[in-house]
């Protein structure tokens, strides 16, 4: 599947669980500093989203996958 969507299955090595927290955690952040509502909406998708998903909003946001590699 990477090879024709220009992914790597590699995306099985994440760790979710810990992603998902920073990114609870920067949607809080996000929330109380300036974005309000928007952040709030944000952190609770985050919550539960699915892997994939979990992985297009790490990516709009700027984060570092491989940080997240096991």
């Amino acid at each position: 599947m990477g090879f024709f969507f220009g992914t790597s299955n590699s995306n099985e090595n994440i760790d979710y669980e810990s992603l998902r927290n920073d990114l609870i955690d920067e949607y809080g952040a996000q929330m109380s500093s300036f974005s309000g509502d928007i952040g709030f909406s944000d952190m609770c998708d985050a919550e539960e989203v699915s892997n994939e998903e979990l992985l297009a909003m790490a990516k709009r946001e700027g984060i570092d996958l491989r940080k997240y590699r096991k």
